[in-house]
């Protein structure tokens, strides 16, 4: 009888216990249900890179693991065009994302080159990569930065922050290496370790994808068929002091340092910058929308790197990797606050 008893209320207490459950996530459920979906547009960089392939990852993401907000992503020209059509365009900056970074954002807030006035600061949602950039040459007699005083440099195309006019920055401000002492050229990334490997210059622009969390390095798919040709190769640090200077002239990068033995042939640790490729918003994007966007990005994080090599960078502690948390959408960092990853 007492079996009967103690069985019973054990019945009991799982039934009210399953109810309770089931009585839970409908209410869930009916939140859901009960607020609309809505839709924030995304635009990121040129088709094939790897910031179109993330975002679109976002897109997806939205789909599968957010009851009602939905990323709608499409490619664009690039940072600098993104920045400038939220200012052509200001009804988007309630629903709208773009691709960017603290270095583009910064230049665009002073209105440096390749901008034309200056624009309204974006906030951060979240980083999604660092960009880590530095030289490389075939010279053995080139051994630092100052040794390129008279050379030829092929860096990116002009108007690319990371892999252009960050290295200049940095050439000028942080070696003190004048204008006129050193002949760079803007040819492209390709094209520049093209130039190199060819003989038509002295140096150019190589580098990769950070993550500051675990200390890897992904190069960059021209860093990569550059190393591949058999050519013994220098890689010259900029030195945390260089980076330091170049920052304090209002360039926003953070200095980073590659562990030994990451590339072919450096056996010490190399000292570098490293700027972020990021989702930002406006300030007048709402904070709720960007409270559940970050949200979102936290939570499915391992799933980036299911579609892209970048993914697998993607990391919890290098989204707001390098910001100060008044340059942090207010929802971004209520988001960020709630998971422990800001205190």
């Amino acid at each position: 009888m007492k079996h009967s008893i103690s069985h019973s209320r054990r019945t009991a207490t799982i039934g009210l216990a399953f109810a309770a459950a089931l009585a839970a996530a409908s209410a869930g459920n009916a939140v859901a249900a009960d607020h609309p979906p809505v839709t924030v547009s995304l635009i990121s960089a040129p088709f094939g890179t790897g910031s179109y392939v993330l975002g679109s990852a976002l897109e997806e993401i939205s789909k599968k693991h957010h009851p009602w907000l939905r990323v709608s992503h499409a490619e664009s020209p690039g940072f600098v065009f993104n920045i400038k059509k939220l200012d052509r365009e200001p009804e988007l900056k309630k629903t709208m994302i773009v691709g960017s970074g603290a270095g583009v954002a910064g230049l665009a807030a002073v209105g440096e080159k390749p901008f034309d006035k200056k624009y309204p600061p974006l906030k951060l949602l979240a980083n999604y990569n660092l960009t880590a950039v530095w030289l490389a040459t075939l010279n053995p007699n080139i051994k630092s930065i100052k040794d390129l005083a008279g050379k030829k440099i092929a860096l990116g195309r002009a108007p690319q922050i990371n892999w252009a006019v960050q290295p200049e920055w940095t050439i000028r401000y942080g070696w003190g290496i004048p204008a006129d002492q050193v002949k760079v050229q803007y040819v492209g990334t390709k094209e520049a370790v093209d130039a190199l490997l060819d003989g038509t210059v002295d140096a150019a622009v190589v580098g990769g994808y950070f993550d500051p969390l675990t200390n890897k390095l992904e190069l960059s798919p021209q860093t990569v068929e550059f190393l591949a040709s058999g050519r013994k190769v220098y890689h010259l640090a900029w030195g945390v002091d260089a980076v330091k200077k170049t920052i304090a002239k209002g360039m926003n990068m953070v200095p980073v340092t590659i562990p030994a033995n990451t590339l072919p042939g450096v056996s010490a640790p190399m000292e570098i910058f490293a700027d972020t490729a990021a989702w930002m918003v406006a300030p007048e994007f709402p904070d709720e929308l960007a409270y559940e966007t970050t949200k979102l990005i936290i939570n499915n994080i391992k799933a980036f790197a299911e579609v892209h090599a970048l993914g697998k960078l993607m990391s919890t502690t290098a989204m707001p990797y390098g910001a100060d948390p008044k340059d942090i959408h207010p929802g971004a960092l209520r988001a960020y606050r709630e998971a422990g990853i800001i205190k």
